[in-house]
């Protein structure tokens, strides 16, 4: 049968796959990368990846729910990140 395979990975490990092939620049993926960063805390992307949410953060408008969101998962990251 024709389609798609299924995909056996961790669901770490395809969130990452997928971070990677998109282009950051709505709160959406500011939440999405901050999120993400968390999750992959102690490895070499969780770094990459919450700065890539503080930059895509850094040219977007705030006032909306949708930034209020992703500043606040921003924020989590960061406190997250800083602990051992």
């Amino acid at each position: 049968m024709f389609g798609r395979r299924a995909d056996d990975r961790p669901p770490l490990e395809r969130a990452l796959g997928a971070a990677a092939s998109l282009k950051a620049g709505t709160w959406e993926s500011v939440e999405a990368l901050a999120l993400l960063s968390v999750e992959a805390k102690g490895r070499p992307e969780a770094e990459r990846l919450y700065a890539s949410a503080v930059d895509t953060s850094a040219r977007l408008s705030e006032g909306t729910w949708q930034s209020v969101r992703a500043l606040a998962a921003l924020a989590r990251a960061r406190r997250e990140l800083a602990e051992r």
